[in-house]
């Protein structure tokens, strides 16, 4: 799959809603902080190829595989994630979903200001055309 069409599936996710959000995270002590939506989008297109990767390991095994995956994610005070929870999924493949949920792990956003985020994202996986 191109990037170009990646992309096109990404948009079309945070046009219905599905994308990132820039919300604190809850919490009951401390600051709440921000980042705002487009860093964080910038920094998931930064490693789609990773998600994607995961995807087309499983494709090979099952050439039909499609669906999506809805990630919320925690962003720390440094930027790093340090909690995913994965909120749905309609790939019913829990390799795919563990990869995903791995990969998000080792990313490194920009430091929120004030405190921790909460952060959703949808991928959204089809096989090339």
């Amino acid at each position: 799959m191109t990037t170009k069409y990646l992309g096109l599936l990404l948009s079309i996710a945070v046009a219905l809603g599905c994308g990132t959000a820039g919300t604190p995270a809850p919490s009951t002590s401390g600051p709440r902080g921000s980042l705002d939506k487009k860093v964080i989008k910038d920094v998931i297109r930064e490693h789609h190829r990773e998600v994607r990767a995961c995807y087309e390991m499983e494709l090979t095994r099952q050439p039909d595989l499609a669906g999506r995956v809805l990630s919320q994610f925690t962003i720390a005070p440094t930027g790093d994630v340090v909690q995913v929870v994965l909120r749905d999924s309609t790939l019913g493949s829990p390799s795919i979903e563990e990869c995903v949920r791995h990969r998000l792990l080792s990313w490194k956003f920009p430091r929120p200001v004030g405190g921790a985020v909460e952060a959703s994202y949808a991928f959204n996986f089809f096989p090339s055309p």
